[in-house]
C-alpha cells in the first residue's frame, strides 16, 4: 500500500510548523535569561508581543478549524478534533506560561534598577 501525499496539505503542514517554530525562537530569550542578556539589552517587550501574537494567533486559527465546518462542511474526524484541541490547550498554557516568566524578568529587572538607583 503507497501512501499517497496531498501537496497542498503538505505544504501547508511545512508553513505552520515553519510559523510555530518562528514564534518558539521569537520568545525563547525568555527561557535563558541572565544578568548579561539584560545588561545588552538583548531582550525586547516587542520581540515577546509578536512571537505570543502569532501563538495566539494560531489558537484561535487552531480552534476554528476544528469547530466551524461541524455544521458547514464535511465533519471533522474525532481523533483530528481532539489532537487539535488538545494542542490548542497546550500552546495556551505555553503562552501563559510565557508572560508569566516575562513579567517576572520585567519586574526583577525593575527592582534590581530601584536597589542601584536608591541604595548607597
Amino acid at each position: 500500500m503507497k501512501l499517497e501525499l496531498d501537496p497542498k496539505k503538505v505544504l501547508a503542514a511545512a508553513v505552520t510548523a515553519l510559523v510555530l517554530l518562528f514564534a518558539l525562537w521569537l520568545v525563547s530569550p525568555y527561557f535563558q535569561i541572565n544578568a548579561r542578556d539584560a545588561g545588552a539589552g538583548k531582550i525586547t517587550s516587542y520581540r515577546l508581543f509578536l512571537g505570543l501574537m502569532i501563538m495566539l494567533g494560531f489558537i484561535g486559527k487552531t480552534l476554528w478549524d476544528v469547530l466551524s465546518p461541524q455544521g458547514l462542511a464535511k465533519k471533522v474526524s474525532s481523533v483530528k478534533a481532539f489532537a487539535l484541541i488538545a494542542l490548542a490547550i497546550l500552546l495556551t498554557v505555553f503562552v501563559v506560561f510565557t508572560v508569566a516568566r516575562a513579567t517576572a524578568y520585567y519586574l526583577d529587572s525593575s527592582i534590581a534598577a530601584d536597589d542601584a538607583n536608591y541604595l548607597p
